[in-house]
């Protein structure tokens, strides 16, 4: 997609657009074609603003032109959003004491990672939608896999084509655990109902056909063919080279911002802010369709 006075790349590799004097209120065909267009053409991540206005509604309507949205089933109803369960609140909100969103205390460390890789199906992607956002602090990054995969040397592509890992929600709790001991040891229930999974590290997007890197490594228990140090120093290297600053962008916050990414494609992480000094209270909207492919070529 050519990039015109409406459009802004985000990243000189061109992951990452912005859309710009779009009111999403107003879904009609053209409007439709121009988001769906820009999602794909971007890599997996469009910004846009001034939003204020919208509803639950026309969120949900807006999410739904990229996959079915979820419910949110999982969640505590008290973060969900009266009549519209498919808008999760993230942040520090409290009401008479009690949590009233869903609260991810961010760490200085950056943890990148594409959502739910250790589910099948796994979510597509995502949408945030910003209520009110600290003055400093509580940004989120954004990472091209397709534009990093794009990148590595031939030696690199082939040695890693055949690979695939082992991506553990218990491997991700356990680690989470290291810095939040209140946080408890996975169930044995929860346990069985997600099980490890087997992705390979490269995948191929089902709608684009580009290939791209799937290397959340706080996900990643093992990797085939390779002991554990081996693994390691290679998902480093692998997450190193994706997030060069060509592939990335951080975004600081203001009311009324949206983005959608595709976790097929990106991978974010969150940043920190202080939660005792201010407030951050997100909308979070969740999407499923179709899956990766195996890269195969």
């Amino acid at each position: 997609m050519a990039i015109g006075n409406n459009q802004t790349s985000l990243t000189s590799s061109g992951f990452g657009l912005e859309l710009k004097d779009i009111d999403l209120a107003e879904l009609d065909d053209n409007t439709k074609s121009i988001l769906v267009e820009g999602f794909y053409a971007s890599g997996g991540a469009i910004l846009i603003r001034n939003q204020q206005h919208l509803t639950p509604k026309q969120l949900c309507d807006f999410v739904s032109l990229f996959g079915s949205v979820e419910k949110n089933e999982k969640y505590d109803p008290n973060f969900l959003e009266p009549d519209f369960p498919e808008v999760l609140r993230i942040g520090n909100l409290m009401e008479d004491g009690q949590r009233k969103a869903l609260w991810i205390k961010s760490d200085e460390e950056r943890l990148w990672h594409s959502d739910d890789t250790f589910r099948h199906p796994q979510p597509i992607g995502s949408c945030l939608f910003c209520v009110t956002a600290p003055p400093t602090g509580g940004e989120t990054w954004f990472a091209g896999m397709g534009e990093a995969y794009d990148d590595l040397t031939f030696e690199i592509k082939q040695k890693i084509k055949p690979l695939t890992a082992l991506h553990s929600y218990n491997h991700l709790n356990e680690f989470l655990r290291k810095t939040n001991p209140h946080r408890p040891p996975l169930s044995s229930e929860m346990r069985k109902n997600l099980p490890p999974i087997t992705r390979p590290l490269v995948v191929e997007h089902p709608v684009t056909h580009k290939k791209a890197l799937c290397v959340t490594n706080i996900h990643i228990e093992a990797i085939s063919d390779l002991d554990e140090t081996e693994a390691r120093v290679l998902l480093n290297d692998l997450l190193d080279h994706a997030t060069k600053p060509e592939f990335v962008f951080s975004h600081a916050w203001k009311p009324g911002d949206l983005i959608v990414w595709d976790n097929r494609c990106a991978m974010h992480a969150p940043s920190p802010f202080d939660e005792n000094k201010y407030n951050r209270l997100m909308y979070r909207l969740t999407m499923n369709g179709e899956q990766v492919i195996p890269d195969g070529n």
